[in-house]
Parts: C-alpha cells; sequence; structure tokens
C-alpha cells in the first residue's frame, strides 16, 4: 500500500513541484491501485497501513469516519511526510530527484564548453524548471541516460561542421543511422530553445534529410570554372546540385520561359514532350531551386504548374515570396468534382490566409470558387491526362 501511495504522490502536482499542504489520498483509490481491493489482500493493506501510521509518528494518518473508527477513507501524508515515506520504501524521495536533476543541468550549463551563444542561459533555464518541478521536455525526468544521450547529442548537431546525410550524421553522432530521426522531434525542441529560432531544423545545422539539388530539364548552361556545362544536351532531366549552382558564374537559358512543375510524375511527362523551355520540378521550394530561380535571367518569363488544392495555391505564393519572381499560374483553374471530399478545418484556414495575401490578388476567383463549393475539386495535376498536358506544352510552342 506505501508503495501505491508514493505512486500516487509522484504522479501528483505534489511529488512533481512539493507542498505546503497535506497530500490526500482516496483509500478505495489506493486499495484498486494496489490490487489489495477485496479478501485477504485487502486485510494485509489495512494492516500495513495502520502499521505505517503508528511507526511514521503523524507523517503519515489514516482519516477515518466519525462514527466508526473501522472505516478509513483517505489517506493523509503530511508535507514532511515525504522524506520518511521515500527513505522507508528505500527510494528516492521528489524533492531529492528534482535537486539532483537541477544540479545536472546546472554543472552543465559551462561557458567555456558551451555549442552555441545560447546554450548556457538554455541549461540554466531547465535546471530552474527542475528545481521548481516544473516540465523539462524535451528530458525527461528520471531517465538520465536518456538525458545524457539528448545532450550530447544537441551538442554535437550544433557544431556539425559540414553538410552531410541525416544518415551518415546519425551514424558518426549516435553510432546509429537511424538513431537522429528517432530523437529527431525532442533534438529540435532542444535546438529551437537553444538558437531562439522557432522554425529551426537539421538543415539549419547543415544535416540534410536529402541532397540540396533540383531536378530540371531543358536549355540551360552553367558557366563553371572548368568550362560551360550545357544541359540542353541531355535528352532526359538531370539533378544539379546546390555545390554546382553555387559554383557557377553565370545562368543562362536559351528557353523561352521557365515553368515550375509541382508533381515529379508530372515534370517526366512534360520532359518527354520537350516543349523547349525550362522545366523545374519543385513543390516549397528547397534551397537548390530557390538558387537557381533567382539566377535565371530577369527577363525571363516564369510560370508554375500545380495541384489546385490549397496546398498548390500555396506553393504558388511561396514561389512568388521566395524568389521574388512575378510566377503566373498555368492550368490552375478550380475543377468542380461532385466525388471530391469537403475541406478540412486546416485547408479552409490555408485558403483564408491565401486569400488575405497581397501576392495572390490575381488567383482569388479560383480560390474563392474552392471555398464556395467546400472542396477541393479535381485538384491533382495527372487528372488532366494527356489532353491536358498537350494545352500546357502548346502554350509555349505556340510563342514565336
Amino acid at each position: 500500500m506505501l508503495l501505491a501511495l508514493a505512486q500516487c504522490y509522484c504522479h501528483a502536482k505534489a511529488g512533481r513541484e512539493g507542498t505546503a499542504a497535506d497530500f490526500l489520498a482516496d483509500f478505495r483509490d489506493l486499495l484498486t491501485a494496489a490490487a489489495s481491493a477485496d479478501g485477504e489482500a485487502r486485510v494485509r493493506a489495512v494492516e500495513d497501513l495502520r502499521r505505517a501510521e503508528h511507526e511514521s509518528g503523524g507523517l503519515l494518518a489514516l482519516d477515518r469516519h466519525g462514527r466508526d473508527s473501522n472505516i478509513i477513507y483517505q489517506v493523509r501524508l503530511r508535507p514532511a511526510g515525504e522524506p520518511w515515506l521515500f527513505q522507508r520504501l528505500g527510494q528516492l524521495a521528489p524533492a531529492t530527484r528534482r535537486r539532483e536533476l537541477a544540479a545536472w543541468f546546472g554543472t552543465r550549463a559551462v561557458p567555456t564548453a558551451a555549442p552555441h551563444p545560447g546554450w548556457q542561459a538554455w541549461l540554466l533555464d531547465l535546471s530552474e524548471r527542475a528545481a521548481a518541478g516544473k516540465s523539462v521536455l524535451p528530458f525527461e525526468r528520471d531517465d538520465p541516460a536518456f538525458n545524457a544521450e539528448l545532450l550530447r547529442v544537441a551538442a554535437a548537431v550544433l557544431t556539425w561542421p559540414e553538410e552531410s546525410l541525416i544518415r551518415y550524421a546519425s551514424a558518426v553522432i549516435c553510432g546509429d543511422s537511424k538513431r537522429l530521426q528517432t530523437l529527431e522531434a525532442r533534438l529540435l525542441s532542444a535546438l529551437r530553445a537553444i538558437s531562439g529560432d522557432s522554425n529551426a531544423s537539421l538543415e539549419s545545422f547543415r544535416i540534410l534529410q536529402s541532397p540540396r539539388r533540383v531536378l530540371l530539364h531543358g536549355p540551360l548552361m552553367l558557366e563553371l570554372p572548368g568550362g560551360t556545362l550545357d544541359l540542353g544536351l541531355l535528352g532526359g532531366p538531370a539533378a544539379i546540385s546546390a555545390t554546382d549552382l553555387a559554383a557557377a558564374t553565370a545562368i543562362r537559358c536559351a528557353g523561352r520561359a521557365c515553368l515550375t512543375v509541382e508533381n515529379e510524375s508530372v515534370f517526366h511527362e512534360l520532359a518527354k514532350r520537350n516543349p523547349g523551355i525550362l522545366l523545374v520540378h519543385t513543390s516549397f521550394p528547397g534551397a537548390a531551386t530557390r538558387h537557381l530561380l533567382r539566377h535565371l535571367p530577369a527577363t525571363l518569363p516564369c510560370h508554375h504548374f500545380g495541384d489546385t488544392d490549397p496546398a498548390g495555391f500555396d506553393i504558388l505564393r511561396d514561389l512568388r515570396e521566395k524568389t521574388r519572381r512575378s510566377f503566373q499560374p498555368l492550368g490552375m483553374q478550380f475543377r468542380p468534382d461532385p466525388t471530391a471530399p469537403p475541406l478540412t478545418a486546416s485547408e479552409r484556414n490555408t485558403l483564408h490566409r491565401l486569400l488575405a495575401a497581397p501576392t495572390m490578388a490575381d488567383v482569388h476567383a479560383e480560390l474563392q470558387a474552392m471555398l464556395d463549393h467546400g472542396t477541393k475539386g479535381a485538384f491533382e495535376q495527372e487528372s488532366l491526362g494527356h489532353a491536358g498536358l498537350h494545352r500546357i506544352t502548346a502554350c509555349f510552342q505556340l510563342q514565336p
């Protein structure tokens, strides 16, 4: 019974933060927690509690019914009874664990060993929170091994020296190629608190989920230190790394226009038709894609062909705002579909946000039509089929 009482105490606010008031536990709930609600087990449980009450010197009290002292309705632990209870059970008292955890954080807040300027303040804040019994997420209150691992991994990520894929970095840092992905949610919470950047990701610290590259097709030429790379000579798409794009002293395009395409399957179908323009596969543009688009000739017309759901139009907004180019939507008219499921609350919120965005004024009619119909309609690019893709390529082939 005392073990059940200790467990209830640890999970209560009194155990987490400490208290100046008595801790009260319902007697029947304790019996259930101790699997002693009936029969001989109940008799032994009552005997154990009465013996503990006597031995505690008033630190533990059994509140009894006023007319029948044999009826116990709650167990009362005085504020000073915490150390007595846990010492009797051979366990560390919650107050002791709070002090030890606070000291653990505090001793690691060493300025000379800090891997980031925000390191010391972060750990000192955690130390204060631990001492007060507050949440110490992303750490655990009672898992020293995990806490030590997370702190070590956070320091290693903060000082990771060069761009690497996550599996490689994980193997080097953790000795396990998948461990960083397992720790990612906790790790990002730590990294954002340390850096003060609520949008920080592993990529912010040079650890990439996938290579920084852009998939493209068409008449693009890169002037590199070793010569000119003419991608227009290739029959199929090519993936160009951010490193090569950054190394280019000039980026030239001999095509009539640039067309960004959201879905990779549609991108490859358009590439097969070779419309004589620069095709770039992208959803929300990554670093390599943004670099390429910003360095294309300023006079090159840019279009975007995407899905016509809220996310597809949000990609158009992101392209315009991130590259500062006037991307024109192509083939992005709302197409009603009576079988389409209703918009979710999140999708409606996205539409309202897009309607309020100054950069999206030209597509208000499509966005409003989606809201009015209450569905995304037939939104996937693939649903346009061969005829739809022919209309897309014809837009450029008819240009002089």
